[in-house]
C-alpha cells in the first residue's frame, strides 16, 4: 500500500479576527439603547414648618404622640373633628394648588393615627403634603 503523502499543516491567518472583534464590540456598544427608568415627574408643593411663614389658606396639620393639631392656631381636634373640617372645605370644587393639605408628624406618632389623617384628607380629595420633623440631639 503507498504511503499518502502528508499535507503541509496549515494555519489560517487570525490577526485580522482581533480587528473585526473589537469593531462589532464598538458597534454595538455605539447602537445598544439604554433602559430608560419608568417614573413620573412629581410637583411637590414647598411646605415650611415655620408656623409664622404659614399662610391662612394653607391648611396644617400637626402630628404629636396622639395629638391631632389642626388649623394656623393649632386647635386641639379629634380624628372625627378632623373630618368634618376637611369635608367642609369643600375640596372637589377648588382647584388641585388649593386642595393642600400639610402634614407635620412627629416620630413619636403611630402609624394607626397617621394612616387615619392621610386616609381623611384623602376621603376629602385633599393633596397631601408631608414635614417630617427630626429628632433632635439631646446634650
Amino acid at each position: 500500500m503507498p504511503l499518502r503523502k502528508q499535507r503541509p499543516f496549515f494555519e489560517p491567518e487570525v490577526t485580522s479576527f482581533a480587528d473585526i472583534a473589537f469593531l462589532l464590540i464598538i458597534f454595538f456598544i455605539l447602537t445598544t439603547t439604554f433602559v430608560v427608568p419608568a417614573g413620573q415627574k412629581l410637583d411637590i408643593p414647598a411646605a415650611s414648618a415655620d408656623p409664622a411663614k404659614a399662610e391662612d389658606k394653607q391648611l396644617t396639620v400637626s402630628l404629636a404622640g396622639q395629638e391631632i393639631h389642626f388649623g394656623p392656631r393649632g386647635e386641639r381636634v379629634s380624628i372625627e373633628q378632623l373630618r368634618r373640617n376637611l369635608l367642609g372645605r369643600n375640596f372637589r370644587a377648588r382647584p388641585p394648588s388649593q386642595r393642600i393639605v400639610i402634614v407635620n408628624a412627629r416620630p413619636d406618632v403611630p402609624y394607626e393615627l397617621y394612616f387615619e389623617v392621610v386616609m381623611a384628607i384623602h376621603a376629602a380629595d385633599g393633596v397631601l403634603a408631608l414635614l417630617e420633623e427630626e429628632e433632635k440631639a439631646k446634650k
